[in-house]
């Protein structure tokens, strides 16, 4: 049944008549019969009774006053089905084929972190479920502890399973990568591995753990280990080169590590292992090396830096002329000096300015101390000088002496009486203060590459790239969460590092896409955006039918899935797929 318009024209003008059909077959052919004929309509008239005559003859259309038709449920949807993927993408679907919980903490973690006990009501504010392949209202929430048991028996073989899948996918894969260690503080009872170390969070109060991590030049990571809280840095790379070799196979590779790994030891260990390594000396290792003198025979100063480039025969790095270097070879080592402008002229002037609070705070000090009132306490006075030294970061070439001295008041009875007090002084040692301005803007680059496979510029790019491990640090610990932990099993903390540390994977592989699309746009601001597109439940108060639709696409959303090659996500087919899961779900 259907609505059927004829035209016809009587003396120039033009006439719609409407009237109802139906169609039925007979002697092998399809004719119609009209039902009721309807006369003239206008186009509004004609579009109500089409839609009424389409609800009538199909039972999946409702017909109900606008007022009638609610939302009553939201499912986040976008962010969720782009992050699948992804996950998809790489495979991870197939490793934890019988870990369900573990993709929906590692979503959690990318999108809005909550404790692994709030995950599943989280999962349930989502269409994860539906991806999952799992019914939440029948599982026990302590299963995710469980699996992060597992997930911690499995973290060798999840980490070769990451290897295959980067050596597959990135041409030269093993060509470099960037090592680095941080630390982490816990929260409530400790695990057996936290302890009281150097804390990277200026948290040296609680007990912590120490994260080694190594990533790929794209910024994927493939290595991590959780370590007791007071590892230091420089005894960590030499079980790295033992567990990477036997693990994943790798020969020989380039590693681009800080400078606080740097020992000759460590460095014996790499060579021995056939490896080539970039990274940087400890400042007070370059002033006692013995070409740094020969080098550079006296510190740069603001006026004449310039000069002594030229001079010493220190190379531009590029045209902006804001790096300067020297390249050295000695017993097959490349030491490349580098001269770092801004940073010369920050470091020179940041000096500058500390000497002066220095000195200030001391003439203040001694105006107070002259009209103290009381006897003070000269171990009192010592503990606030040392403090204000080593805050300034002073104490190795100025000296503060503190000095008896008494003066004295009259009181409020008119008598006199005698203060015992103090006075500050100060003296600069110059030869110090050189030694440390020698310093300033100065960078020494340590290699054993070959001059035939990296140039100085290359090798000092390559020391640069290395941020790119901070940066993960940074995402880890701030969009992430990873601190602080309150879980106190050994296990369970090491897969909770884990999880931060597979959701830090599915970041930066959208970067990577964006980087690649040219987009600008930041992984945060795209799962901000997608998270407006929700699936949606429609409740038609006459009947209590219920319906469910995703929130029309807008247009930066429909540019951010063709970026991240995701337009899978919201193909017709697809999403009435998932739609339909919803309902059944629900």
């Amino acid at each position: 049944m259907f609505l059927k318009k004829s035209t016809v024209t009587i003396k120039g003008k033009t006439y719609n008549n409407y009237k109802i059909v139906e169609s039925y077959r007979e002697d092998g052919k399809v004719k119609h019969r009209i039902l009721t004929p309807l006369g003239s309509l206008t186009d509004e008239q004609a579009e109500r009774l089409r839609l009424a005559i389409s609800a009538y003859s199909n039972p999946d259309l409702v017909v109900s006053k606008k007022d009638d038709i609610v939302v009553t449920k939201h499912l986040a949807y976008l962010d969720v089905a782009v992050l699948h993927q992804i996950w998809e993408d790489w495979g991870f679907d197939n490793f934890f084929d019988n870990d369900r919980w573990v993709q929906a903490m590692v979503l959690n973690r990318c999108i809005d972190p909550v404790s692994k006990i709030q995950v599943k009501d989280w999962v349930g504010k989502t269409v994860l479920p539906v991806y999952l392949d799992v019914d939440i209202n029948g599982t026990d929430p302590y299963d995710i502890y469980r699996e992060l048991d597992r997930l911690s028996n499995r973290e060798i073989d999840l980490q070769r399973f990451i290897c295959q899948q980067l050596k597959a996918r990135i041409p030269n894969w093993s060509e470099a990568f960037f090592y680095d260690i941080t630390s982490t503080y816990l929260e409530g009872s400790t695990c057996v591995l936290a302890s009281l170390g150097y804390s990277r969070d200026n948290r040296p109060d609680r007990e912590q753990l120490v994260i080694a991590l190594m990533i790929t030049p794209e910024g994927y990571p493939f290595y991590w280990r959780v370590l007791p809280g007071n590892t230091q840095d420089i005894t960590t790379l030499q079980n790295l080169i033992k567990e990477v070799k036997e693990q994943y196979g790798i020969i020989n590779c380039m590693m681009v590590f800080d400078r606080g790994m740097v020992s000759s030891n460590n460095l014996l260990a790499m060579e021995e292992a056939e490896w080539t390594y970039v990274s940087a000396m400890d400042r007070d290792e370059i002033t006692t090396a013995s070409f740094f003198n020969e080098v550079l025979l006296e510190p740069p100063m603001i006026d004449n830096w310039e000069q002594l480039m030229a001079m010493y025969e220190f190379i531009p790095f590029d045209d902006n002329a804001t790096l300067f270097f020297r390249e050295l070879m000695i017993d097959q080592h490349r030491y490349i000096l580098a001269f770092d402008v801004a940073r010369f002229i920050h470091e020179r002037h940041a000096q500058e300015r500390k000497i002066k609070q220095v000195l200030t705070w001391i003439k203040d000090k001694n105006q107070t101390l002259a009209q103290a009132k009381k006897a003070k306490s000269f171990e009192v006075l010592q503990r606030e000088v040392q403090t204000m030294l080593k805050r300034k970061g002073v104490k190795k070439f100025l000296t503060i002496t503190i000095e008896a001295q008494s003066h004295t008041i009259i009181g409020k009875n008119g008598k006199e009486r005698t203060v015992s007090s103090y006075r500050l002084s100060y003296s600069i040692d110059q030869i110090a203060l050189e030694k440390e301005q020698r310093l300033h803007g100065i960078t020494c680059f340590i290699s054993n590459v070959d001059t035939r496979s990296y140039s100085a510029e290359e090798i000092i790019q390559w020391y640069r790239d290395k941020n790119k491990i901070e940066e993960a640090f940074h995402e880890i610990k701030s969009h992430l969460d990873l601190r602080p932990i309150f879980l106190t099993r050994e296990k369970r903390v090491k897969a909770h590092v884990s999880i931060c540390v597979l959701a830090y994977f599915l970041y930066n592989d959208m970067e990577q896409r964006l980087r690649q699309s040219d987009s600008t746009i930041s992984v945060e601001m795209v799962l901000n955006i997608l998270k407006a597109c929700l699936v949606n439940q429609l409740t038609f108060k006459a009947t209590g039918q219920t319906a469910f639709s995703i929130t029309e696409l807008s247009q930066p959303q429909i540019q951010i899935l063709q970026a991240l090659d995701c337009g899978v996500v919201v193909d017709k087919k697809q999403v009435k797929q998932t739609l339909r899961k919803v309902e059944n779900w629900l």
